[in-house]
């Protein structure tokens, strides 16, 4: 399973980029949501998730999944945690 922290990270390292702003406009993202993820416990869209599965060359099923389940466990939502966890690798 993947965190959106460690998927940003990632973007910033294989991409050798240097700031979250450089990362936000890589996936297409405003700056104020890099804040939201890095600082707020946010979560990527689907959308942005799938981008950033292409950009990392990962399966795009598998960090939706990731995504789907952080933000179950942040919304402390257990019927939806179990749910997510069946299909996380």
């Amino acid at each position: 399973m993947f965190t959106t922290c460690e998927l940003l990270d990632r973007v910033k390292a294989t991409y050798d980029l240097r700031s979250d702003y450089a990362v936000a406009k890589k996936i297409g993202v405003r700056t104020s949501s890099m804040t939201r993820y890095r600082k707020h416990g946010g979560t990527l869209d689907d959308s942005v998730a799938v981008e950033v599965a292409e950009l990392l060359e990962l399966d795009p099923f598998q960090v939706l999944v990731s995504v789907h389940l952080e933000r179950a466990h942040n919304q402390h939502n257990q019927k939806l945690v179990n749910v997510w966890q069946q299909y996380a690798a």
